[in-house]
């Protein structure tokens, strides 16, 4: 089995490709934009190998890694996705110090490499992914809700200043009439 670390970065992302049984590095890392020729380079460099042989690894960050999972699964990879304090408390278990794009690959490679029972990563599914982009429009919703209540909030305080009466003028806050007769 040949396991693949991928750092994931802003514009580019770092890739390595180790041997599971002899822990060698097939493919040194190396580096990829964040875009269709990149992915297409990292495709290409992974050809020599059986996709059924290969374990893709690279850490959950932010919104960062969302294209390169997208192609990846699309295209019939295994990719397992990790929470970046495990690859960061496996370099330190390791006595690594520094923190490089470089070095991350092989960190990855290594979480990766877990045995079964300890495994420190997650497989991901395209079915599962239609649900990571639900759970993502739900917690922007909900940011959103919680925004306009502050600001409802604010103009509350305001009109309170202002003229405390106005909202007995009104069955309901906020509505047209209520916002019109605010703005003029």
């Amino acid at each position: 089995m040949k396991l693949v670390g991928i750092d994931v970065g802003k514009n580019s992302h770092h890739f390595c490709v180790m041997d599971k049984e002899t822990g060698e590095l097939n493919l040194t890392p190396s580096s990829f934009p964040n875009n269709k020729e990149g992915f297409d380079f990292l495709i290409n460099s992974l050809k020599p190998y059986s996709k059924k042989s290969i374990l893709i690894g690279m850490e959950d960050t932010g919104h960062y890694h969302v294209a390169l999972l997208k192609f990846l699964l699309n295209n019939g990879y295994t990719v397992a996705l990790i929470n970046p304090k495990t690859t960061d408390l496996t370099r330190k278990m390791e006595g690594g110090i520094t923190k490089n794009d470089k070095l991350d690959t092989i960190t990855i490679c290594d979480v990766l490499d877990t045995p079964e029972r300890k495994k420190q990563y997650r497989i991901t599914k395209v079915d599962r992914f239609d649900l990571y982009e639900q759970r993502q429009l739900t917690r922007h919703h909900h940011n959103l809700k919680e925004e306009l209540n502050i600001y409802c909030n604010r103009l509350q305080k305001s009109i309170d200043l202002v003229f405390p009466e106005f909202n007995t003028l009104f069955g309901s806050k906020y509505g047209i009439v209520y916002m019109n007769l605010l703005k003029t």
